[in-house]
């Protein structure tokens, strides 16, 4: 039988470790958390190194080619999270459409449809990524431009793309089924992939509750991060001992931060083409949700790559304008690096295994010139541009979450439905952005219990401390929507006799509606 098919309570499935303040505190001290925030910060830095050496404006994403900057399994990747916007959700596809007969304010019943699909699947897209990673692991793209088939880069990630998107497709999904339903994969294979379809599972939000928020943004950052862990960011042939299927998650060859930076744009943006449908569609509760006083209802870590985004092109702009100067013979002035500290000297964020020693950190609270001769550089303020948001969301990150924003809250100014992002538009510089939405993805999301006490951890994402709880506490199988026997829930104080239940003495069983009786004597109770 298929590996996939046996009950995956008995392989190394991740587990809950959060369940009190102890296990908090665990968790805050943890190389866990340590891990993941340097992961998230590198995905930055990766968009802001070496722009002084790139001729065009930088960011690493072409709306029309998005998979230039990606690795084989990352671009399988790519196609099944294309496959999930495009076709899961629209009925003529065989998608699965909201029940627009659900009375709920939010939470559409149909989303656990939809996310027992994403269950079902899941393990065809694991997998189908893992084995374009192993495919391709002999091909050096910095070598010669040819692999042994003929390929050229650009054919082989668009293979692996096709291979990601038809796994998640229907028809791709019946026909991986059938062909992969007799073979044989090692334990350490299928440990990987569980853990894998975990993270992968969380990453969309979460069915019982039927909401969505950081947390299950950050799970797919723990995704990506496990990928990355596993060599999945590297073309094979640069990394020729550090194959998926190796199992290898002490990997000391980490890919360079540009990698990281420039992969994490076109998935970002490619997630989000799931999640925004999911939001729009299924009506997802916000989960833990500030309201007006949050900085968005569902996502910080596109806001904070975004930003890096508008940075390394506020950077690169300096950098033209300074050689056109030169170009001109005019006295250019001396100036610190972008990359480095007020003093002139270079500086590395701390403890990131993903930052090597040779990386320069940008000094993020250092403003950046404004260049007002250049009718093209944009302040934070530029997001109040209509035109430019219309023109240029595809590519930039940042503009693309404010579009969406002002494209679900049509009706209300900005200031009033987004105030937080209102007054970051007034910063003088996109560094300052980057920096404080960092610090805000690292204590409103990281430190902030209510949000990762949902975090599960397996072997590549590792908990080094034993969970106060031995037996993980069960989430609820339904919601309060209705009743035990599917009858519609009613206050207690809403039935007609005062009894807390349905039908007053119990008679038929039915619920009667009208006003509750008024069972003090002098009218209304005393109030305070």
């Amino acid at each position: 039988p298929a590996a996939h098919s046996a009950d995956e309570s008995a392989r190394n499935v991740p587990k809950r470790y959060i369940f009190n303040q102890a296990d908090m505190e665990h968790f805050r001290h943890s190389p866990a958390r340590k891990e993941l925030l340097s992961f998230v910060s590198t995905m930055g830095c990766g968009l802001t190194s070496d722009v002084a050496n790139q001729s065009t404006p930088p960011g690493g994403y072409h709306s029309r080619n998005p998979l230039e900057k990606l690795t084989p399994a990352l671009a399988s990747l790519h196609g099944s999270l294309s496959c999930m916007s495009s076709t899961w959700m629209d009925p003529n596809h065989d998608g699965i459409p909201p029940d627009l007969d659900a009375k709920a304010r939010f939470g559409n019943p149909e989303f656990r449809t939809w996310h027992a699909r994403l269950v079902e699947r899941s393990y065809g897209i694991v997998r189908c990524l893992m084995d374009c990673h192993v495919k391709y692991s002999s091909f050096d793209p910095e070598g010669d431009d040819m692999n042994v088939d003929g390929l050229t880069i650009e054919q082989i990630l668009k293979e692996c793309s096709e291979q990601g998107y038809s796994v998640a497709s229907n028809e791709g999904h019946a026909r991986w089924q059938r062909k992969k339903s007799s073979a044989q994969s090692s334990p350490n294979q299928e440990d990987i992939v569980a853990e894998l379809r975990a993270y992968l599972h969380d990453s969309f939000g979460h069915p019982i509750r039927i909401d969505y928020g950081t947390g299950h943004e950050s799970s797919f950052v723990v995704f990506l991060l496990s990928l990355c862990k596993i060599g999945c960011f590297r073309w094979g042939g640069a990394n020729k001992n550090k194959q998926c299927k190796g199992g290898d998650n002490k990997n000391k060859s980490n890919p360079p931060p540009e990698a990281i930076g420039r992969a994490s744009l076109p998935l970002f943006h490619a997630y989000l083409g799931v999640t925004r449908g999911l939001q729009k569609d299924y009506m997802l509760e916000p989960a833990g949700s500030h309201g007006v006083w949050g900085l968005d209802d569902y996502h910080c870590v596109p806001f904070y790559l975004g930003a890096c985004q508008m940075m390394a092109r506020e950077q690169w702009q300096k950098n033209q304008q300074s050689k056109t100067k030169a170009g001109n013979g005019e006295e250019e002035e001396e100036q610190s690096s972008d990359n480095g500290t007020e003093d002139g000297k270079t500086d590395r964020s701390p403890d990131n295994p993903y930052l090597p020693e040779t990386t320069l950190v940008t000094d993020r609270s250092a403003p950046i010139d404004t260049h007002e001769d250049n009718v093209d550089h944009w302040t934070p303020s530029i997001i109040h541009d209509r035109p430019v948001l219309e023109a240029h969301r595809p590519t930039y990150l940042y503009l693309s979450c404010i579009h969406f924003i002002q494209q679900i809250k049509p009706n209300v100014p900005f200031f009033e439905s987004s105030p937080m992002l209102n007054d970051i538009s007034h910063l003088g510089s996109w560094s300052k952005v980057s920096s404080g939405l960092l610090r805000l993805y690292e204590g409103e999301v990281l430190d902030k219990m209510p949000v990762v006490q949902h975090f599960v951890f397996g072997k590549i994402f590792s908990a080094n401390w034993s969970p106060s709880r031995k037996t993980p506490l069960e989430a609820p199988k339904k919601t309060f929507i209705n009743g035990p026997m599917g009858e519609e829930c009613i206050a207690p104080w809403a039935y007609d006799d005062g009894s807390g239940r349905p039908g007053g003495d119990g008679g038929d069983g039915s619920v009667r509606r009208g006003p509750a009786p008024n069972v003090y004597p002098g009218g209304m109770p005393p109030t305070r």
